[in-house]
């Protein structure tokens, strides 16, 4: 049907276009600026997250430093995965509708719009983990053991990403042993190089964590196992997320999607229904698990539910009755574009400034041209830091001549950085949010300081936040860690 490949294009277009032009209109968020901070700092990897993410910024930020450029990457990465969807949808059930209908409902899911104009490392996980499951499927649909090669790139390039990758081998394993068909690739070495190939890819990651005592493997190894909160509250908040972030009809048709495509794979040996459940279920199931020890961010599970989209989309279509079958479609779809057009213009819902997401993307470009004003004003060695990463880099990027700022979170960023001891007897600019309790102390660490009015950053006459800047005279020593 040419028709759906034609609308396919013009979603792609249309897509692309509202995106390129949305990027520029809002400040990088907390995290945003932390990931471009990473990429004046390029290492081999970094105490958060593998490096990907720092280099692509760094790489597009060849063509100047924006929130353009350092957001490019999502835009053009948002670009391709939706490609890959339609490839598979269309392929995997020989459908062009299917595959336009999978990459239009792709593009009006809440968390997947975001992930198109915000960059963060799940963004290249993303883009990878579709891409190696592209590759995957290709091996098996054409038995080409030569693919394997791309694929094993392709992994790496995902590990580099995010560590969530991990779970790709895992749910590949699984296919591989429940599909009959396919059980025959264990005796192949093609499958065994391209895991070699990958963890070769990841060796930067490797040495970084060997160099600084594997303190990024056991961050996220605590962060994801560690014990914290009580299990009926994570559980809660795990299935509340997710259905925020795909929005509440769609994610009970996913579940019912993947819960469906093991019974149906197995009992009339449909290996794309199969295939599909493999990618999906076992992550939905294994962060659902996780949420009973810990918190589970709502982010984390995102992988899984590309698989579960298309097969999601191939069963609604094989649903007997138009009637019900266009209901469904509308319910969803409608559902989807209303929750993603107001996390893209929130100010239609008027909510107040705590709970405001727009409050974490506005006002940084104030608060630095503020901060910038002062440090003319107090002399060319005066230094600037803050209480935390994001808010020191919010700094970074939007004081008038990009200084090199300072947080005193430093196992995050300076700590493997290098050492701030030069700083000894230099005067300071110290930027807090106004409910940070921990000023006293951080003040005494220095022979005296002036404190300004407090600075507020209204939006359309609404009082978004409030920081309170601190001229700070003869650093003592003391507060950063190295």
């Amino acid at each position: 049907m040419k028709k759906y490949r034609i609308l396919f294009l013009i979603l792609l277009l249309s897509l692309t276009i509202f995106r390129l032009f949305y990027i520029r209109s809002l400040n990088l968020s907390p995290d945003e600026a932390y990931y471009w901070d990473w990429s004046r700092n390029l290492a081999l990897s970094y105490y958060d997250h593998p490096p990907m993410v720092a280099y692509l910024i760094f790489f597009f930020t060849r063509l100047g430093s924006s929130e353009f450029t350092v957001r490019l990457t999502s835009v053009l990465f948002a670009l391709g995965i939706s490609i890959f969807i339609y490839l598979l949808a269309q392929d995997i059930f020989r459908s062009e509708r299917i595959g336009f209908f999978s990459s239009l409902l792709l593009n009006i899911m809440p968390g997947f719009s975001i992930g198109g104009i915000i960059v963060t490392p799940d963004v290249p996980l993303v883009f990878f983990w579709v891409l190696t499951f592209y590759l995957f499927y290709q091996v098996i649909k054409k038995e080409n053991k030569y693919l394997w090669y791309p694929l094993g790139i392709a992994l790496g390039l995902g590990f580099l990403s995010k560590y969530n990758m991990i779970l790709f081998l895992p749910c590949g394993l699984l296919f591989l042993l429940l599909s009959s068909k396919n059980r025959r690739w264990f005796k192949y070495k093609e499958p065994y190089l391209a895991l070699i190939i990958a963890l070769f890819i990841f060796t930067p990651v490797i040495i970084w964590n060997y160099q600084h005592h594997w303190v990024s493997f056991a961050k996220q190894l605590k962060h994801g196992l560690g014990r914290r909160g009580f299990p009926l509250r994570n559980l809660g908040d795990y299935l509340g997320s997710q259905a925020g972030i795909i929005s509440p009809f769609l994610f009970f048709g996913l579940l019912w999607a993947m819960i469906k495509g093991l019974p149906l794979g197995k009992k009339i040996r449909r290996d794309n229904l199969l295939l599909l459940f493999c990618f999906s279920l076992p992550i939905f199931l294994f962060f659902l698990l996780t949420s009973l020890r810990s918190k589970v961010e709502a982010n984390w599970p995102a992988v899984g539910y590309f698989t579960a989209l298309i097969a999601f989309m191939g069963l609604v279509f094989e649903i007997k009755g138009r009637k019900k079958r266009v209901f469904l479609m509308l319910l969803v779809f409608f559902s989807s574009f209303i929750l993603t057009a107001c996390a893209h213009y929130p100010a239609i819902l008027r909510l107040s400034p705590e709970i405001d997401p727009r409050n974490r993307l506005y006002g940084w470009d104030q608060l630095g041209e503020r901060v910038s004003r002062i440090k003319d004003e107090m002399g060319e060695g005066t230094f600037i830091f803050a209480p935390r990463h994001q808010l020191a880099s919010e700094l970074a990027f939007y004081t008038d001549k990009r200084y090199q700022t300072y947080d005193l979170d430093g196992e995050n960023r300076y700590h493997y950085w290098g050492r701030a001891d030069f700083l000894i007897g230099k005067d300071a600019i110290f930027a807090t949010p106004e409910n940070y309790d921990k000023a006293p102390h951080i003040l005494s660490h220095f022979e005296s300081f002036e404190k300004e009015e407090p600075y507020r950053i209204y939006c359309n006459e609404r009082l978004m936040k409030t920081f309170l800047i601190y001229r700070c005279y003869n650093y003592q020593g003391g507060l950063f860690g190295g």
